[in-house]
């Protein structure tokens, strides 16, 4: 009797421990068909036929994450993000864990992740996008005009020595800031670093928010420092949810004080269990007051759901960069018939 009392206490005490604590592995795979052409001043530079394509729509990942109670309401959490190709079975980058790498604490405070992580301007990036910053995304294609010439270089989507602070939500507002020491100081130049601020409104069908970030990289390079400001805006009128975002940067250099500006907009329109997604985007850069290049794209995407995991979608995206000077105009034009599952 004693024995069988001692066992039960046992599973009990084993049962309450694996309640505390928690690892998740999950993931997303996205397969597809298509093609991406290339043409500069009229003239095809790219058109590799038709495509198997691993990640065309959204990152194919696969990653563990999870948490342990340590009482008072406070949690001990982490995650750990891979990407891969799915049509050659390759890792998509050198780095074990490119597409994130943190552990942190959560509880009333809010919550405190250090690692590899989003920074500041890509998380607006992709909040307030209707593709999420991914593959066939507007935004995606005309933002990145602000990294070519006279651009910083700096627009880097995850930062490493990351230290990320989220507030708890208190009455739909929350606030983030973020600050990623550098390490690459060396006798003749400073490290360089990146840090940042963020508001978010969220109530019922409205949400909003503002960004701000600075990149500093290291002082031998040209490209010195950068500055993003972010608004976003999206609000859901339940047969279709709209998106706007504003992106102001700054760039100071050797070769002299770029400017780019730019914006988006967006639509979701669900029709049961399929919806329809357009973006248009468009971006302008300039540096002394002189035009370097600006850019604009179009994407349209149409999905379906299968199941509440998996789905299958057919995306169209075209975007065109016009920099300074006469018939150098690029075209890309991208399209592709995917499945995505997520696990």
């Amino acid at each position: 009797m004693k024995k069988t009392l001692v066992a039960i206490a046992a599973l009990a005490a084993f049962g309450a421990a694996s309640a505390q604590s928690s690892v998740t592995l999950y993931g997303r795979i996205d397969a597809s068909i298509g093609n991406q052409k290339t043409t500069t001043g009229g003239v095809t530079v790219a058109d590799p036929g038709a495509l198997i394509s691993s990640g065309a729509h959204t990152g194919s990942r696969w990653g563990l994450k999870g948490s342990e109670d340590l009482g008072g309401g406070l949690k001990a959490i982490f995650q750990l993000e891979q990407g891969f190709n799915i049509d050659d079975g390759t890792a998509s980058s050198a780095r074990q864990f490119h597409r994130g790498a943190w552990v942190g604490l959560d509880g009333g405070f809010g919550s405190l992740k250090v690692g590899r992580q989003y920074d500041i301007t890509h998380t607006m990036y992709g909040k307030y996008d209707p593709f999420g910053y991914s593959g066939f995304s507007a935004m995606g294609y005309s933002f990145k005009v602000g990294c070519g010439t006279g651009g910083s270089g700096n627009c880097v989507g995850r930062q490493d020595n990351t230290v990320m602070y989220t507030s708890p939500s208190m009455g739909g507002f929350s606030i983030a800031a973020m600050w990623a020491p550098g390490e690459d100081k060396t006798a003749a130049a400073s490290a360089g670093k990146v840090y940042g601020f963020m508001a978010n409104y969220s109530n019922g069908p409205i949400a909003a928010g503002l960004g701000w970030q600075s990149n500093k990289a290291n002082a031998v390079g040209a490209n010195q420092a950068r500055t993003d400001t972010n608004f976003g805006a999206s609000y859901d009128f339940g047969m279709a949810k709209a998106y706007l975002q504003l992106e102001n940067g700054k760039n100071k250099n050797t070769v002299g004080t770029g400017k780019d500006s730019g914006y988006g907009l967006g639509v979701v329109v669900p029709f049961g269990a399929a919806s329809l997604t357009a973006g248009y985007a468009a971006e302008k850069q300039k540096v002394a007051g002189t035009k370097v290049s600006d850019a604009k794209a179009f994407s349209l995407l149409g999905k379906y759901d299968l199941s509440k995991r998996t789905y299958v979608y057919a995306a169209y995206r075209r975007g065109e960069t016009d920099p300074a000077g006469a018939n150098n105009t690029t075209k890309v034009t991208k399209y592709g018939l995917g499945l995505v599952h997520n696990f």
